[in-house]
C-alpha cells in the first residue's frame, strides 16, 4: 500500500510545517527522517482506519438499488479467476490524462473547427466523427503529434489503478486507452505482461492467450502507432466491419469469460454495440454475464439505462454522481475483502 503514503503525507502536512532554527519542514519529513519507526507504525494504522471507512462506503453504495446481489455474482466470479477488467479513461484521469472529451475540446481550440459543430457530435455520442473532423482539419501530422505528446508523457501513477495486479492477477488485461498506465502499474510484479496486442493487429489472441501469455489488450491501439490505431471514423469501420480485427476478437473471445468495466461510461459506441449484436445473434441466457461500477447522474434514467446495458449483457452497479474515485476505491477494497 505504499502508494497511499502520498495522501497520508498530504494529511500530516495539512497542519502546516514546522519551523526549526530558522529552517522549515513539512510535518511528514520530520516523521519519516527522525523517526521512520513511528512514520511506518502510524501509517499503517491510517491505512487501516482508511480501510474500515472506504469498507462502509462501499455498504452504503450496496445498498442501493439491487446493487448488492449483483456485486456478490462478481465476487465469486472474481475470486474464481473468471472475470476480466476492461479498463476505460475514467482509471486514469487521477493521474492526470484527459478524457476524450476534455482531449477533443483541446484540439478543437487549436483548430479551425467550430466548437459549435463540436458540440453537436458530442452530444448525439457521435465521437468517431468528431475525431474524424479535427484530423481532418489539422491533418495526420499535427493531429497525431498532439494525440501522442498528450498520452505518451510518463505521469504519476495516482489512484484506484494500483489496486488492480493484487485484484487481478490473471493472464488478461482489456483497455480502449491510449496511455501506457496500465503497462507501469503491472511491471515488475509477477503477473506483468508478456505480450501487448493491439486495435487491428487482434488476430492472434486466441492462440496466445490458450498458452497461457500474459496479455494486456489495447482494442483501440497505441496513442504513438497509427497503423493499429482505432480512433477516427475510417478506423473504426475498418476494425468492426465484420471479419475485421476487433470484430472478430469480440466474437472469439470478449465473450469467453465475464468483464468488468472500471472507469468506462459505457456510452452508445462501438464496443456497445458490438456487443448487442453478439448478444442478439447468440442470446444473453449463453453468455457469461459482465458488470460495471457505473456512475448515476442525477439526470438518468436509472431503469432505462439498464434496460440499455442489458441488452449488451452488461449489468451494472451503480453509484452517485460525483463520488468517482472514493466509490470506485470502497468498491474495490470490498472485492478484496476475504
Amino acid at each position: 500500500m505504499n502508494f497511499l503514503k502520498p495522501l497520508y503525507d498530504e494529511e500530516l502536512n495539512s497542519e502546516g510545517d514546522v519551523e526549526i532554527v530558522g529552517s522549515v519542514f513539512t510535518r511528514s519529513r520530520i516523521l519519516g527522517d527522525l523517526e521512520p519507526q513511528t512514520y511506518n507504525l502510524t501509517f499503517a494504522e491510517w491505512v487501516d482506519e482508511r480501510k474500515a471507512n472506504l469498507l462502509m462506503k462501499a455498504d452504503e453504495i450496496l445498498d442501493q438499488y439491487d446493487n448488492r446481489s449483483r456485486f456478490e455474482q462478481l465476487k465469486k466470479g472474481i475470486k474464481a479467476g473468471g472475470t476480466i477488467p476492461f479498463v476505460g479513461a475514467g482509471m486514469s484521469l487521477p493521474s492526470g490524462y484527459p478524457g476524450w472529451t476534455a482531449f477533443l475540446y483541446q484540439l478543437c481550440d487549436e483548430s479551425h473547427v467550430q466548437k459549435e459543430e463540436l458540440d453537436k457530435l458530442l452530444a448525439a455520442g457521435d465521437y468517431e466523427q468528431a475525431a474524424q473532423i479535427l484530423h481532418n482539419d489539422l491533418g495526420g501530422a499535427l493531429f497525431n503529434e498532439n494525440l501522442e505528446a498528450v498520452f505518451s508523457s510518463e505521469k504519476e501513477i495516482v489512484g484506484v489503478i494500483h489496486y488492480l495486479p493484487k485484484l487481478f492477477p490473471g493472464p488478461t488485461v482489456i483497455t480502449t486507452n491510449y496511455d501506457r498506465l496500465l503497462e507501469r502499474v503491472y511491471k515488475g510484479k509477477e503477473q506483468g505482461f508478456d505480450v501487448v496486442k493491439y486495435g487491428k493487429a487482434l488476430s492472434e489472441v486466441v492462440r496466445q492467450m490458450a498458452s497461457g501469455s500474459r496479455m494486456l489488450l489495447k482494442l483501440h491501439g497505441e496513442c504513438d502507432q497509427v497503423a493499429d490505431r482505432v480512433l477516427l471514423k475510417t478506423e473504426y469501420e475498418e476494425a468492426y466491419a465484420d471479419g475485421a480485427g476487433v470484430s472478430a476478437f469480440f466474437s472469439r473471445v470478449l465473450f469467453a469469460k465475464s468483464m468488468l468495466f472500471l472507469g468506462c461510461s459505457l456510452c452508445a459506441d462501438r464496443t456497445i454495440a458490438n456487443m448487442v449484436e453478439m448478444v442478439k445473434k447468440h442470446r444473453a441466457e449463453t453468455l457469461p454475464r459482465h458488470y460495471a461500477f457505473l456512475e448515476l447522474k442525477d439526470s438518468d434514467d436509472r431503469v432505462a439505462r439498464k434496460k440499455e446495458l442489458a441488452a449488451a449483457n452488461i449489468f451494472p452497479i451503480w453509484y452517485s454522481e460525483g463520488e468517482h474515485d472514493e466509490s470506485i476505491e470502497a468498491l474495490l477494497v470490498k472485492l478484496m475483502e476475504d
